[in-house]
């Protein structure tokens, strides 16, 4: 089975100038078939090693974990959602503020809740990163 994780991962791992030896060695796996294994969606990347493989292959840690839950937990995946709620990636943040720039400077013309929705978006995203966000 070749999930979305594992289709992430292969991409990343492709991508990577390193070898999968070298990526097993910098993510503290003993033998480097296990990269091939879960690049193949043979065997689960365990969540605990997702920070270390997205670090080490230039993925978002953050997107590269919710994915791997999403997977493989999506009980769990659902409860965090619907709990904790899941705050904007940096680079969503980025482009929402280059769109909140642009518009401020007249260059997108948006009027009603097309300008609402990203102003909102942003108010929840640095209510969720200060931790005052009330459910």
């Amino acid at each position: 089975m070749f999930g979305s994780t594992a289709q992430m991962l292969a991409a990343a791992i492709d991508a990577s100038d390193l070898t999968q030896r070298e990526i097993a060695d910098r993510v503290g796996f003993k033998h480097a078939k296990i990269m091939s294994m879960q690049k193949s969606g043979e065997t689960r990347v365990p969540l605990n090693r997702t920070p270390a493989l997205a670090q080490t292959l230039g993925m978002d840690e953050r997107d590269f974990l919710i994915l791997a839950i999403q997977e493989y937990h999506p009980g769990v995946h659902e409860v965090l959602v619907e709990v904790l709620g899941l705050s904007l990636s940096d680079t969503e943040l980025g482009i929402v503020a280059m769109f909140r720039m642009a518009s401020m400077r007249g260059e997108i013309e948006i009027e009603g809740p097309f300008r609402a929705a990203p102003e909102g978006l942003l108010d929840l995203a640095a209510m969720a990163n200060t931790g005052s966000m009330i459910r």
